[in-house]
C-alpha cells in the first residue's frame, strides 16, 4: 500500500466505560504505531453475535481495500472456538470463529478463512478472558505489517455462520419476513428488499397494518408508523419523531408479514 497507514477498524460489545477497547488499541500501537485506529462501534448489546455481525457487515465495505476489521463478542472466549484471520473481498478481519462475520461471508463467498496458531504472534501471557487484547489484537496488527496469513496458521474451510433469515412465502399473497436490527433512532430494519415488495403491499408488524410507504423518513406524517427505503438495502418501518420499535413492541429477530395486493 506504499506510504499510505493502514487502517484498522475495532468493533466490539466492551462498552466505553472499561479498559478492554484502550488496552486492545494499546496492543496494536505497540507492534504497529503507524496504523490508523477507527471504532465502528463498542456499543453492540453484551454477547450479541447477530447484532455485531449485522453492524460489521453494514460497516466495512465503506473503508479502503486492505482495511484490517478487528471484531470481537465472543461469548465462548477461553473455550476450543477458533480465532480466526479472513481474506475477503480485498478486506481482512480477525475475528473469533464463531458466525460474526457471517454478512461478511454473504457477501464475500470468495473468502480465504485461517485458524490463528502461530503463538508467538500472541501477547504473552495469553488471559483466558481476554483473547480481544491477547491474540486479535496483536494479530490484526501484524497483519497491518503484511504477514501473510498463511504464516497464522492453517485454512478453515468452513467456518462457523449465523442462520441469517432470508424472507419466506408462506401462501400465494403471504410473505414472512424479519427483523434484522433496530437502530438508535427506533427504526426496525427488515430483512425486505424494496424491489420485492410493492407499495399496494400491507405490512403487519406486531398488531399494526401498515400501508404508508414513504421515500424519506421526512415524509412521514407526526407519529405516522410507515415504510421507507433504508440506506442498508433493506425496508425499515420508521416513525415519523418516535420509535417504530417502541411503539409496536418489536426487537430484532421478531417476525413480520407481507401481505401481496
Amino acid at each position: 500500500m506504499g506510504d499510505s497507514r493502514r487502517i484498522i477498524t475495532l468493533l466490539t460489545d466492551f462498552g466505553l466505560r472499561d479498559h478492554f477497547v484502550a488496552a486492545m488499541k494499546g496492543v496494536i500501537l505497540s507492534v504497529n504505531p503507524d496504523v490508523t485506529l477507527v471504532d465502528i462501534s463498542h456499543l453492540v448489546p453484551p454477547l450479541d453475535l447477530f447484532s455485531g455481525a449485522f453492524t460489521l457487515g453494514q460497516a466495512y465495505s465503506c473503508y479502503p481495500a486492505g482495511s484490517i476489521h478487528l471484531a470481537v463478542v465472543d461469548p465462548e472466549v477461553g473455550t476450543s472456538r477458533k480465532a480466526l484471520a479472513v481474506s475477503a473481498g480485498g478486506h481482512f478481519f480477525v475475528a473469533p470463529d464463531n458466525g460474526i462475520l457471517s454478512f461478511v461471508y454473504k457477501a464475500e463467498p470468495d473468502y480465504s478463512a485461517y485458524e490463528i496458531t502461530s503463538d508467538h504472534y500472541f501477547r504473552k501471557p495469553v488471559s483466558a478472558t481476554f483473547h480481544g487484547r491477547d491474540i486479535f489484537a496483536p494479530i490484526a496488527a501484524w497483519i497491518s505489517r503484511d504477514i501473510p496469513l498463511h504464516q497464522i496458521g492453517p485454512r478453515v474451510p468452513e467456518p462457523e455462520r449465523l442462520y441469517i433469515p432470508a424472507p419466506k412465502r408462506v401462501k400465494e399473497a403471504l410473505i414472512q419476513g424479519t427483523i434484522l436490527a433496530v437502530d438508535q433512532f427506533g427504526n426496525l430494519i427488515t430483512n425486505l428488499v424494496p424491489a420485492e415488495v410493492p407499495r399496494t403491499s400491507r405490512i403487519l408488524a406486531g398488531k399494526r397494518e401498515i400501508m404508508s410507504f414513504r421515500a424519506t423518513y421526512a415524509e412521514g406524517a407526526p407519529e405516522e408508523v410507515f415504510i421507507v427505503p433504508g440506506s442498508t438495502g433493506y425496508l425499515e418501518i420508521a416513525m415519523k419523531n418516535g420509535s417504530a420499535a417502541s411503539a409496536l413492541g418489536l426487537k430484532s429477530g421478531a417476525p413480520i408479514g407481507v401481505v401481496l395486493v
